[in-house]
C-alpha cells in the first residue's frame, strides 16, 4: 500500500519526512496485510505514532484519491514470455483481503501459476513463513525461486529462505538481472 510514489505523496501531504513515514508505516502495515485490521485502523496507528492524530480523517480522504496501481503491460508480456519458455510464475503480495478480491475480479491471477496474498495466509513478507507457503504453492524448491520485489525489506530473508532475490528498479534493469541469471525472456 505504500510504494515509493505513494510514500512521497503521503509524506508531503502530512508534512513529514518520507523515511520517517516509511519507518512508522512498516511497524503497523502487517496488521492489515495479515488480515488483522482494516487499513483505516492501521493509518490511525501510524498517525497516532507520528503525533498527528488530528490528520487521520483528512489522510483517509487523501488516500482514497490516490490512483491505485495500474497493470503494467510490459510486465504482463514478460510473464507471458517466461511462461512460454517453461518457467513457473507466481504472485506473492502483501495486501489486504480487498486487494485479493481485486486480483481475482480483474482476472490478474490468471497470469500466474500460484498466487499468495498475505491477508489470505496470515503472514507477510519478509516473514520466511510466507515464502515457504509461496514456494510450496508454486511447486518449486527454494533454490529454484527467483523472487522479484521493489523493496529491499521484502527481500531481506532471501538467504534464510534460500531464494535468489532481484530488487526491481525498472524494467530494463529487470531484464538485465534475469539475463545475468541465464533466464530466457
Amino acid at each position: 500500500m505504500i510504494g515509493s510514489e505513494v510514500n512521497k505523496r503521503t509524506s508531503q501531504f502530512l508534512g513529514i519526512d518520507s523515511q520517517t513515514l516509511r519507518s512508522v508505516y512498516f511497524k503497523f502495515n502487517h496488521l492489515s496485510n495479515n488480515g488483522i485490521l482494516p487499513w483505516s485502523d492501521v493509518w490511525k496507528k501510524v498517525t497516532d505514532e507520528l503525533g498527528i492524530s488530528d490528520k487521520h480523517e483528512a489522510l483517509m480522504k487523501f488516500m482514497d484519491q490516490i490512483p491505485r496501481h495500474n497493470i503494467n503491460e510490459q510486465i504482463i508480456l514478460l510473464i507471458e514470455k517466461l511462461k512460454a519458455n517453461g518457467y513457473k510464475v507466481g504472485l506473492l503480495s502483501n495486501n489486504d483481503i480487498r486487494a485479493a478480491h481485486r486480483f481475482r475480479d480483474t482476472k490478474l491471477i490468471d497470469y500466474f501459476d500460484a498466487v499468495v496474498v498475505s491477508a489470505d495466509v496470515g503472514c507477510s513478507k519478509p516473514d520466511p513463513k510466507i515464502f515457504k507457503i509461496f514456494i510450496e504453492k508454486l511447486g518449486v524448491i527454494p533454490g529454484e525461486l527467483i523472487y522479484i520485489d521493489d523493496t529491499e525489506r521484502s527481500l531481506s530473508t532471501a538467504k534464510e529462505v534460500g531464494y535468489t532475490p532481484i530488487l526491481f528498479t525498472n524494467y530494463d534493469a529487470l531484464l538485465q538481472d534475469l539475463s545475468n541469471l541465464s533466464i530466457k525472456v
